[in-house]
């Protein structure tokens, strides 16, 4: 099994600060690809979500870039603004096979829910809203990284959207209605984590901080829940909990023979079969538009809001390699999802009418999130997109791409670009949300057509060479770092080694005697690759992604935050790095063997392989005086403590400011 490891509050504010200085990037994301507005543009692209002012439309959907602080922070410096919340479930100890998430192409997943348990996605959420708050009020602190920007006035609100499932027994238990209320309310949270920041942060530590922070929900329920217990969760939620309530539309409501009719006959998707049981199970079209219309009048009773989502994603045959074979289900996301998607909620639509909410979120990317936000959806957010090569630095595109089209029909503000980007301003009377459900008509149509969706444009695979990754040394691309949406693979400076050497063989008497064979040892470039391992889910993506084989999470040095997560994350490969009293010690377990390397304040090195410790000053070697004497002769593999030395000196490098050394930095400024 592989856990997720949150990191100290205190930590992730460090990190931004030491790498901002270090090389003006938060969490690997560098400044060139966040999005910062002009001071001097007028366009408006603030919206509101069920009452909510958010500065834009757009964010992360409720996935892997909204389930740790650092993917919120992330997703806001690439210009998010409602964040849609990974969905928190009463299980919080789900086994989720590896890998889960391929991004070959079209997309498909098999991960559903929080990796996290309840209490601890609660305080990432708390943590990533407080950080967010940090960057926007006190930018001082952190070196004014967005220049004479007004971060808390351009920059715009983030509204944070709940979401959690899957069914009304889970919903209604202690743990997750704390969680529910926690969001609403998380003045114990804040203040907790507001204390955790010492005197040298005091600054961050006295701003005042929302407290407020969500009080809308997104459904989220299984693929086969019935509608009537759909319906008595949102009655729950609107009635009891008191919040706004988005509900979660199923792509087989638009029935089988539409849906086929767009997935096989249009875009030529032949090699999909959808799951047979997801036409029969769950919410069908009719029952939706009923209960739709009871729930709306509810909310409106309670002076609350209510609206609906599109869509999950669809509930497919396992027919790839890429999944583990016992895993006979896969979901559906990306560009053929899209289309689906976007004529499903027309119909719904044109059944409900334009009065009522939608968010939207389906294959968006920076050629369609325009077209979607036309339509009047709120708030339209993506996820597949954000996992192929750029990660959140993929986002501010859209935003480009967004004013263009604004332009274009020279529209400053949302609502004037939904009344004029399709000329349909005097037949909705004025009204926005009438025009945006005008333009759907012209957007799906067009969408349909667009062959940009279809199969044969959507069959090619990240190209592989003819290499394959070892411990150090590739060819450096850096494409496994964006596509991580946690920030787990990384980069750290080494020094250029080019050394020959021989094992040493340790007699019962203690004597050092060479033997073997000379070997090399050898590292070429001076940036590496590594992977914290605390925030790696072995999901895979930077395996689809990287150009040589086997996989970055496998194959580089993956570094734990604890001795607890060190522990727990065995049989992986791995290391740990401490530091007590002036002695710095990387505990590493190679091949399942465990060792460890120290460096002392004097300089010196202590290698302990399991059975023997050596002392060396790299060049010559004795036998520690609190070494035994073996028993019979035993031959120390010299080329681990050459690998050692090569990644404590390297990731305790302050050219490079990471999750591994920032408490050690820290410290030392």
């Amino acid at each position: 099994m592989v856990d997720l490891y949150c990191t100290p509050f205190v930590e992730l504010v460090d990190r931004i600060r030491l790498e901002y200085a270090n090389r003006e990037s938060m969490f690997d994301l560098p400044r060139r690809k966040w999005y910062v507005p002009d001071a001097n543009d007028s366009t408006d692209l603030t919206v509101r979500f069920h009452g909510q002012l958010a500065g834009n439309p757009l964010g992360p959907a409720s996935g892997p870039q909204t389930q740790m602080a650092q993917n919120l922070v992330l997703s806001w410096l690439a210009g998010s603004r409602i964040m849609e919340l990974k969905t928190v479930q009463i299980n919080d100890a789900l086994e989720i096979a590896r890998p889960c998430i391929d991004a070959t192409n079209v997309g498909y997943n098999i991960e559903w829910s929080q990796e996290l348990k309840v209490h601890e996605s609660l305080d990432q959420y708390v943590q990533g809203a407080m950080l967010i708050h940090m960057l926007r009020n006190a930018p001082q602190e952190f070196g004014n990284p967005c220049g004479e920007t007004d971060m808390a006035g351009t920059l715009g609100e983030t509204v944070f959207d709940m979401s959690v499932g899957y069914d009304l027994a889970g919903i209604q238990t202690d743990k997750v209605v704390g969680f529910i209320r926690g969001m609403m309310d998380a003045t114990e949270s804040v203040n907790r984590l507001r204390d955790q920041l010492p005197h040298r942060l005091r600054a961050l530590r006295d701003l005042d901080y929302p407290t407020a922070l969500s009080r809308s929900i997104t459904l989220s329920t299984f693929h086969g829940c019935p509608a009537d217990e759909i319906e008595r969760i949102c009655e729950f939620l609107l009635t009891e909990i008191g919040t706004d309530v988005i509900v979660k539309m199923n792509p087989p409501m638009l029935g089988k023979g539409r849906l086929e009719a767009l997935l096989y006959d249009v875009m030529g998707y032949t090699e999909i079969t959808v799951n047979p049981h997801a036409y029969s199970s769950g919410l069908m079209f009719d029952e939706s538009i009923a209960m739709c219309g009871r729930l709306a009048k509810l909310a409106t009773e309670r002076n609350m809001g209510f609206g609906a989502k599109f869509s999950n994603t669809l509930e497919v045959n396992n027919h790839r390699e890429f999944f583990p074979e016992k895993e006979k289900v896969m979901y559906l996301s990306g560009l053929p999802l899209h289309v689906i998607t976007l004529t499903l909620a027309h119909e719904f639509r044109k059944q409900v009418g334009h009065v009522m909410p939608i968010s939207f979120s389906a294959g968006i990317d920076r050629k369609n999130a325009a077209n979607a936000i036309a339509c009047g959806f709120v708030p339209v957010t993506t996820c597949t997109d954000l996992l192929r090569v750029g990660g959140y630095g993929r986002l501010p595109a859209y935003f480009q791409d967004l004013r263009k089209a604004m332009d274009a029909c020279g529209a400053t503000t949302i609502d004037d670009y939904l009344l004029d980007c399709c000329g349909n301003r005097a037949a909705a009377g004025g009204d926005p949300l009438h025009a945006g459900f005008l333009n759907m008509e012209t957007i799906v149509a067009k969408t349909q057509a667009d062959n940009r969706y279809y199969a044969e444009h959507n069959r090619s695979i990240p190209k592989k060479i003819d290499s394959h990754l070892t411990t150090f040394d590739c060819i450096t691309c850096d494409k496994c770092i964006p596509v991580c949406p946690n920030d787990a693979n990384f980069t750290y400076a080494v020094e250029a080694v080019d050394i020959s050497y021989r094992d040493l063989e340790v007699q019962p008497d203690g004597t050092l005697v060479e033997v073997g064979d000379e070997k090399p040892f050898r590292v070429e470039k001076a940036e590496q690759i590594a992977n914290f391992a605390d925030y790696c889910n072995h999901c895979g993506n930077c395996d689809t992604f990287c150009p040589e084989y086997d996989g970055p999470y496998l194959m580089k040095p993956s570094f734990f935050g604890s001795r607890e997560a060190f522990e727990a994350g065995s049989p992986h490969d791995g290391f740990q790095l401490e530091n007590e009293n002036g002695e710095i010690c990387l505990n590493a377990r190679i091949a399942g063997d465990l060792c460890h390397l120290s460096l002392s304040a004097k300089g010196e090195y202590c290698f302990h392989d399991g059975t023997i410790t050596l002392a060396s000053s790299r060049a010559n070697f004795t036998l520690a005086e609190n070494s035994l004497h073996p028993s019979e002769s035993h031959t120390i593999d010299m080329g681990r403590f050459h690998a050692l030395v090569t990644l404590l000196k390297g990731i305790t490098s302050d050219a490079r400011i990471h999750a591994v050394n920032t408490p050690l930095v820290a410290e030392q400024v």
